[in-house]
């Protein structure tokens, strides 16, 4: 182990894991990550840190929620992580479909067969999405992306944070049009653009289906495309 990592499990042990635990099993509802870092760090003023010193709490606290979303698996219970509303649910009932819906808000529960954990339909919707929240999780579970950024890149990283923040419906909205997770990269972003593009463009001479406007369908995905871009090109990464 390196003089960083030992550094950076020096910082995590000074941090209460169980009362982070306590806190989520007794929440009623999805909390913000400015709720969290109060618990977990005494006395902290978000407003007045520099950008940095922002990144790097938020890094350490992602790597606790993700630590806790292991353990919480083998008490059967889901811990949904995300910057604006982490939360904790029971998962279904055995053979029930454990795909979560974000829009929805709810788990799917449709029959699964033998002893998958996702139903028929949701298996094969979940194989790119799946891939999207591992990286996710993998990212803030490799201790030495605590270091990767440096002061200036936090600061373009904290002032994407604050354009999401501020117009949080419009990402949201633009996700659901692109049907993608909010966990995805650019470059998921980039191939399911190409994809819908090339479906939905005006001249698509194989298109049928009267009931669609292809030109204002196209416009939708063009805008929220290029809103994604604008925005996660700024972030750098996924929060």
């Amino acid at each position: 182990m390196n003089k960083d990592q030992n550094e950076f499990d020096d910082k995590i042990k000074q941090l209460d894991i169980k009362k982070l635990k306590k806190f989520l099993l007794e929440l009623r509802g999805p909390c913000f990550e400015s709720e969290l870092l109060k618990v977990i760090f005494h006395n902290i003023n978000i407003m007045s840190l520099d950008s940095l010193t922002l990144y790097q709490s938020h890094f350490m606290l992602f790597y606790l929620l993700y630590n806790l979303q292991n353990e919480f698996y083998k008490e059967n219970k889901y811990l949904h992580i995300h910057f604006m509303r982490t939360f904790l649910a029971e998962y279904p009932d055995k053979n029930k479909c454990r795909f979560y819906n974000e829009y929805l808000g709810n788990f799917c529960n449709d029959k699964c067969q033998n002893d998958d954990i996702y139903c028929n339909f949701h298996l094969k919707k979940m194989g790119q999405s799946n891939l999207e929240n591992l990286s996710s999780k993998y990212f803030y579970l490799d201790k030495s992306n605590y270091y990767k950024i440096d002061k200036d890149n936090a600061e373009e990283l904290i002032n994407g944070a604050w354009e999401v923040l501020a117009n949080y419906e419009d990402y949201k909205k633009s996700f659901q049009i692109l049907d993608l997770p909010e966990t995805a990269d650019l470059s998921m972003i980039k191939k399911r653009y190409k994809y819908l593009a090339k479906k939905y463009h005006p001249d698509c001479i194989n298109f049928e289906s009267p009931e669609i406007n292809l030109d204002k369908k196209f416009n939708e995905i063009n805008n929220a495309y290029r809103y994604l871009l604008k925005i996660l090109e700024l972030k750098n990464i996924n929060l």
